[in-house]
C-alpha cells in the first residue's frame, strides 16, 4: 500500500497510509487542530511552545502503531488470535489514536468548560453511541464521566469520520469506545487483543501522554525530562488477564519517566507564569462571555464553525476594540503586551520563607476562599478586583499517585511500580497556590492574607 512520510521534530519521520491521509488527516476538521495549541498560552512563557494537537496527534499514531507492531512479534500475543483479527485491532487503534483529540476547542483544556456536556450526551444518543455502549454491557456511566472534548471528538468521528472509517473496515463505535478508554467488542466477548487496544491509548501507560510528556519537554525547551522512549517503547508488553504492563526492559528508563513527568508539570504546566498567563486567558473568555451574552465556544461552533484558537483570538481582540473601557479592554492589553502581574511566591521555598503559617492549611484556605479573599484584598490594595488573582493552576489537580500504578511485568506476574518500591518513601511534590497581584504590592498582600488567615482560624474574621 503507498504510504506518506510526514517529517516530526520529535519521533523523525512517521509513515502513514494514503488512505488515512486522504479520508482523516487532510481533512477539514483533522487540519483544525493546526490552529489549537497545546499547550493554551504557555507560549508566553517558553516561546518554543507552538506545538500543536496537530502533530500530537500524528504522534499518538506513531507510538501506538509502533507499539501494537511490536507486540505483534511475542509470540504469545498472537495464540489462539488470527491476523485478520489482529489487523482489525490495528486499524481501530490506528484510527483512534489520530481522532483522540479532534474535539478539543480552541485554547484547549480553557476553553472546554463553555461545551455543553448535557446536549453532547443527547446528541451522541442520537448517534446510537449510548445504545452501543448499552448493548455491550458498559452502560451510559463513562460516558458521563468522560471530559467535553472526549465527547466532542465522539461525536465529531460519528459525524465526519463515520463513512471513511467504516471504508477500512473499523467500527466507528469502537474507536470512540477507545477514546473513552473502552472496547464494546472486548466487553461482548471478543478477543483479550481488543481490550488491549483501548488500554493503548487510554491507561497509566498509554501512547497519549507518552508522547505529550516528551513532545512538551522538547518543544518548550525546558529540558527537565531525560528518559529513553525507543527503550520504553521497546519494553511493552501484554497478557490475557494482566493487560497491557511494561517488562522489566523498563527498569532502566520508568524511573527518569516518571520524575521527568513530575518535573515537567511542576516548571511548565505549574510554572508561576504559565499559570498567570493561562488564566489570563480564562478570563478573558469569561469577560467575552458577560459582553455578547453568548458562550465563546460552542459544539456547533467547533463542528460547522471550525472554531480555532486564531479565530478566537480575533473575536476577543475586535471586542476589545469596541469596548475600550471594559475589563476585557485592560485584559486583553495585558495579555498582548504581555505585562504580567507579580506573583508573592514564585516556588515552594520562597512560599515557605514568606508565608508564616502552616503551608497546607493556609493554602486550602486560600484556594477554597480565592472569590471573597480577591475582592478584599484589591480592597485592601485599592486596586480593581482583576488586578489580583489567586490561582493554584490552569488545569485540573495533579494526582501523582497514579504514577505507581504503571504496571511491570515480571515472571509471570504484574505489580505496580510501587509494589516494586522503585521510589520507597519519597514524597511527591504537589501544586502551591499563586497570588498574583500588581508589582510593589507583594509585600502588602502577603501581610494582609497571613493576618486573616490567623485571624480566621482563631474565629475572629475581620
Amino acid at each position: 500500500m503507498q504510504t506518506t512520510q510526514i517529517k516530526d521534530p520529535v519521533h523523525g519521520y512517521i509513515e502513514l497510509a494514503r488512505p488515512l491521509v486522504d479520508r482523516i488527516v487532510d481533512t477539514r476538521p483533522f487540519q483544525r487542530m493546526r490552529y489549537i495549541r497545546q499547550l493554551s498560552a504557555t507560549h508566553l512563557v517558553y516561546p518554543g511552545a507552538n506545538h500543536t494537537r496537530f502533530e500530537h496527534s500524528l504522534g499518538v499514531y506513531h507510538l501506538g502503531k509502533t507499539v501494537f507492531e511490536n507486540l505483534r512479534t511475542q509470540s504469545y500475543f498472537t495464540e489462539e488470535t488470527d491476523t485478520e483479527t489482529l489487523d482489525e485491532i490495528q486499524r481501530t487503534l490506528e484510527c483512534a489514536c489520530l481522532l483522540h483529540d479532534i474535539g478539543h476547542p480552541p485554547f484547549s483544556h480553557l476553553a472546554e468548560r463553555f461545551l455543553d456536556r448535557e446536549d453532547l450526551l443527547a446528541r451522541l444518543d442520537d448517534h446510537g453511541l449510548v445504545g452501543a455502549f448499552a448493548e455491550a454491557g458498559i452502560g451510559a456511566e463513562p460516558l458521563r464521566r468522560a471530559s467535553a472534548h472526549e465527547l466532542l471528538s465522539c461525536l465529531t468521528v460519528l459525524r465526519a469520520f463515520g463513512d471513511p472509517i467504516s471504508a477500512f473496515g473499523v467500527d466507528p463505535y469502537e474507536v470512540c469506545g477507545y477514546i473513552l478508554g473502552y472496547s464494546l467488542t472486548f466487553e461482548q466477548g471478543g478477543a483479550w487483543q481488543y481490550g488491549l487496544g483501548a488500554q493503548l491509548l487510554h491507561s497509566p501507560i498509554d501512547v497519549d501522554r507518552l508522547d505529550y510528556i516528551t513532545r512538551d519537554n522538547r518543544m518548550t525547551g525546558a529540558d527537565v525530562l531525560s528518559f529513553d522512549v525507543d527503550r520504553m517503547v521497546d519494553a511493552y508488553t501484554a497478557h490475557p488477564e494482566e493487560g497491557l504492563a511494561l517488562s522489566e526492559k523498563a527498569l532502566s528508563t520508568i524511573g527518569n519517566y516518571l520524575e521527568g513527568r513530575i518535573a515537567l508539570y511542576m516548571w511548565v504546566t505549574q510554572h508561576h507564569k504559565s499559570v498567570y498567563a493561562n488564566v489570563l486567558l480564562r478570563a478573558m473568555l469569561d469577560e467575552l462571555y458577560a459582553l455578547t451574552g453568548e458562550p465563546p465556544v460552542t459544539v456547533d461552533g467547533v463542528l460547522g464553525d471550525e472554531l480555532d484558537d486564531t479565530v478566537l483570538m480575533e473575536r476577543l481582540r475586535v471586542a476589545a476594540r469596541e469596548n475600550p473601557d471594559s475589563t476585557l479592554a485592560a485584559l486583553y492589553d495585558r495579555f498582548r503586551s504581555r505585562r504580567f502581574l507579580k506573583t508573592c511566591w514564585k516556588h515552594r521555598i520562597a512560599y515557605a520563607d514568606r508565608v508564616d503559617a502552616d503551608l497546607d492549611a493556609f493554602g486550602s484556605w486560600l484556594v477554597a476562599n480565592a472569590d471573597a479573599l480577591e475582592e478584599r484584598l484589591a480592597d485592601e490594595l485599592g486596586v480593581p478586583t482583576h488586578e489580583v488573582w489567586i490561582e493554584r493552576s490552569y488545569v485540573p489537580e495533579y494526582e501523582p499517585e497514579e504514577l505507581t500504578d504503571i504496571p511491570i511485568a515480571y515472571g509471570g506476574t504484574t505489580r505496580s511500580v510501587g509494589d516494586w518500591g522503585l521510589y520507597g518513601e519519597r514524597a511527591f511534590d504537589t501544586p502551591i497556590p499563586f497570588v498574583f497581584v500588581p508589582s510593589g504590592d507583594r509585600g502588602a498582600a502577603i501581610d494582609f492574607l497571613v493576618s486573616r488567615f490567623h485571624a480566621d482560624a482563631q474565629g475572629n474574621p475581620q
